[in-house]
Formats: structure tokens, C-alpha cells, sequence
């Protein structure tokens, strides 16, 4: 068991007096020998990286073919917006994610990129989002039925895996009904596990290396893909049901009419449920760690929702209202960005940040640390949601990027968002939290905690 003292020894003097918590983190290098970066970057990539890019603007590794890292928002802003086109996710990428993905927003570039993005979009604006509040609250209804008669501790972040996975499986998989819970979340945890040690594994290869390879499908996939086929065909002939499926039967290019058929539809479902999965998962686990570990957040977050529901079920008219809700939320995205790396290749010669980048060099941007970046941020490796309220200045899109930036940002953002407050909020009024353990966050298809997140789940 964590003992109070040793939760507190996390804690030091913040601005104002207050004592913010400052959890387990990778001391940066403060220089790296090169042999010694593939294998460290293999087992936790955030803890390979040097102190200089969390000071500076660029830095590349001193061995040939190595990708340049930026973590500088106007370079990133360069990268991702200014000069989009010249930096495109390349042949790895495609190699990697078609065989899940296939011809989907996930996986595609340019003009067929274009016309799924805008056909999509509509079906992901916030108002849509905030109607599946219900769905989203019902899940971590379910999870606390479970806890109130579960044998303790438990560990956190097996639970907010299912938590999520049953909102997918509500909202995104037609309720469920072609598919078995337990078998099809395994499926995916497997599938995001070998999608993340493939592309590790070829980071260091040239982008050329991989033109017109394509890897295999992974039995896991393979399976996922004749699932989402079947329900598909089921919801073709079925009355509508309000969720997300239906949204995107009935998308269509505003500019063409064009819509997706069904294989398009599949792609695009699985590449929504396998990332907004581990999104959704690993950010709500962080997120009622750091608030059970930090007594007045948790204090003040119950008081909130209590204020604002008056005791009711959380719905959407109550989320505007979850403020505090939401700035723990982002605070956590801050210091646990799922997405803490994004790669692109450089089509052309370009000049970024003041460095020339050859046509084939691969870019990093590094998101954990633009995060934690000492120039930028307050002490940044602290946990302090205060830096997201009232009257604080609104973080440069480009250097908080959680859901990425540029045209390609997350389309799921406003789901991730909705699902997030809805359900940190019904559990934190439910029950209280004791943490276990500090874990150590590991980086591999997103930042998870090292060793999971046992607690105890006590109730009023």
C-alpha cells in the first residue's frame, strides 16, 4: 500500500502556496550515446529522449537516417499547417496502418483524405457528441455496480479499458450485438500492441525502404474487420438508433454527394474504435490517479459535480457547467498526451526552424515534451489544472496538441472530450479513490502506467 507520506513526498510548494503533485516521470538525458537510443526507445521511447528537447527548439540524433524531433510550436505550426502538404505520414505509415485501417481517414493522404474527412465531420460536431452523454454515463454506472460487490484493490486501469470499450461498444458498435465484450476488447488491446512494436521497430529504416509494402493483417484485425462487416450489413436493414453508426450511414461528401460504401464505413469504425479506445481508457485511469493522489482536486471536483447535477445523473446540459471537470481532464492530457509522438516525411527540401530538411527525412514531433517544455510551461511537471481555468491564458494550439494539430487533428476529439468529463465525474461522486502505488508512465501505443493503477474503491 502507498502510505500517505510517501503520496505527499510527490508533492511540493506551488505558485500561490498551493502544494501540487508532481507524480513519477523519465529524468531526461542530459546526453545520450547513440548506440544506446534504439534499445532505451524500444522500451520506453519518452525515456530515451534528452534534455534537449525539452529546452530547445530541434534536435537530431548523431547517426545517419536518424528523424529530426521538433518542440518548438512555430516549427510544429510550420510542419503541421503551414507546410502540410510537404509533410505527409509517408510509406511506414501506410505499411503499418492499411492492414488494419485499410482505405480509411486513418490510414489515406490527399484528395481521398479530403473528401472522407468532410463527409465525417459532420457526424463528430460537439452537439452530437453531447448526446450520447447518456451512453457514456451508463458505463461508469456499470463499472461502479461492479466495484460496490468487486473483492479489493483493483487495478484502475483494467477497469477504465472496460469502461471505454463498453461506451464503443454502445455507441459505436451498434450496442454490442455482433459482438462478444470480453474477446473483442482483447482483440483490440492485442492488435494496438503489435501495431505499436511494428512501427517502433521500423522508425529507424528509411521512409523509401517501405514503399509498396504493406504488412499482413494481424489475425486480430482480420477478426475485428468480419465483425464490424456483419453489423454493418444488420444496421443496413435496421431502424436507426441514434448512435454513431447511424451518423455515418448517412454520411456523404457535402461537395459531391459522394457517400461511403461499406467498406469505407468499416475502415473508418475500426479506426475510430481502436483509437478512441486507448484514448478514452488510458486518460481516465490517469486522470482518477492524480485525483485520488491530490486530495483538493478530488475534494473539489465531487463539490462540482454536486453543485452542478444537484444530485442528479450527469447529462448534457450539465457539461458546461464540469469546468474543473474538464480541466483536470485536460491537465491530465497535458502530462499523459496519448498521441505523445507524431511522425511525418518530408516530400521536398524544406526549411523548418531554421534547419534545412531533405525530400525523405522523417520528422518527430515530440507532443510529451512541447508538454513539458521548460520554457514554455510553469513548472511543468506538475500536476496543476488551475493552468486550464478561468483567466489563464489559452496554451498555443501548436504547444498543447493533445488531439494533434493541423488539418489532420483527431476528428474523435469532441467524443473523446464528452466521454471523459461525463465519466470522470459520475465516478468521482460515487466513490473514493486510494491510490496503491506511483506508477511510471511507459510510452508504447500510448502513455500507460507501468505495473497498472491498483486502488482502493470505497463507498459513501
Amino acid at each position: 500500500m502507498l502510505a500517505d507520506g510517501a503520496i505527499r513526498d510527490l508533492a511540493e510548494t506551488g505558485g500561490g502556496g498551493a502544494a501540487l503533485l508532481h507524480p513519477p516521470r523519465p529524468e531526461p538525458f542530459a546526453s545520450i550515446l547513440p548506440w544506446r537510443i534504439l534499445p532505451a526507445a524500444m522500451r520506453n521511447p519518452i525515456a530515451a529522449w534528452p534534455r534537449a528537447l525539452f529546452e530547445g527548439t530541434s534536435w537530431r540524433p548523431p547517426f545517419p537516417g536518424a528523424p529530426v524531433f521538433l518542440t518548438d510550436p512555430a516549427a510544429v505550426r510550420a510542419a503541421m499547417v503551414e507546410h502540410a502538404e510537404d509533410f505527409r505520414h509517408g510509406d511506414l505509415w501506410r505499411r503499418v496502418m492499411h492492414p488494419a485501417w485499410g482505405e480509411g481517414l486513418v490510414a489515406v493522404e490527399g484528395a481521398e483524405w479530403r473528401w472522407q474527412r468532410r463527409a465525417a465531420a459532420p457526424a463528430f460536431r460537439a452537439a452530437q457528441m453531447a448526446a450520447l452523454a447518456p451512453r457514456m454515463r451508463a458505463a461508469a454506472e456499470a463499472a461502479l455496480a461492479r466495484w460496490r460487490a468487486a473483492a479489493q484493490p483493483l487495478d484502475i486501469a483494467a477497469e477504465t479499458g472496460r469502461i471505454a470499450f463498453d461506451v464503443i461498444l454502445d455507441t459505436v458498435l451498434s450496442g454490442g450485438e455482433d459482438f462478444e465484450r470480453t474477446e473483442t476488447e482483447a482483440r483490440v488491446g492485442a492488435f494496438l500492441d503489435q501495431l505499436e512494436y511494428r512501427r517502433l521497430s521500423y522508425l529507424f529504416l528509411p521512409d523509401r525502404a517501405h514503399r509498396g509494402k504493406l504488412n499482413k493483417p494481424a489475425p486480430e484485425a482480420t477478426l475485428l474487420r468480419a465483425d464490424v462487416d456483419r453489423m454493418i450489413a444488420r444496421r443496413r436493414a435496421a431502424r436507426p438508433r441514434g448512435d454513431l453508426v447511424d451518423l455515418l450511414l448517412d454520411a456523404t461528401d457535402p461537395e459531391t454527394g459522394r457517400p461511403m460504401d461499406d467498406g469505407l464505413l468499416r475502415d473508418n469504425l475500426l479506426g475510430f474504435i481502436l483509437a478512441g479506445h486507448e484514448t478514452s481508457a488510458v486518460t481516465l485511469g490517469w486522470a482518477l490517479w492524480l485525483a485520488a493522489a491530490h486530495a483538493p482536486t478530488a475534494e473539489r471536483l465531487r463539490a462540482e459535480v454536486e453543485t452542478v447535477t444537484g444530485g442528479a445523473p450527469v447529462e448534457p446540459r450539465h457539461l458546461e457547467g464540469l469546468a474543473f471537470t474538464r480541466q483536470v481532464i485536460q491537465e491530465t492530457l497535458r502530462l499523459y498526451p496519448p498521441g505523445y509522438q507524431l511522425t511525418r516525411v518530408c516530400a521536398r527540401d524544406t526549411e523548418i526552424d531554421g534547419r534545412r530538411i531533405r525530400a525523405g527525412t522523417r520528422i518527430l514531433i515530440a507532443v510529451y515534451a512541447l508538454h513539458r517544455h521548460r520554457r514554455h510551461w510553469r513548472d511543468p511537471d506538475a500536476f496543476d489544472p488551475d493552468r486550464f481555468g478561468p483567466g489563464m491564458p489559452v496554451p498555443d494550439r501548436h504547444l498543447y496538441m493533445p488531439f494533434g494539430a493541423g488539418p489532420r487533428v483527431c476528428l474523435g476529439a469532441a467524443f473523446a472530450m464528452t466521454e471523459l468529463v461525463v465519466t470522470l465525474a459520475t465516478l468521482v461522486r460515487a466513490a473514493r479513490f486510494t491510490p496503491l502505488s506511483a506508477p511510471f508512465p511507459i510510452a508504447g501505443a500510448s502513455i500507460r502506467p507501468g505495473g497498472g493503477l491498483p486502488m482502493h474503491v470505497e463507498f459513501a
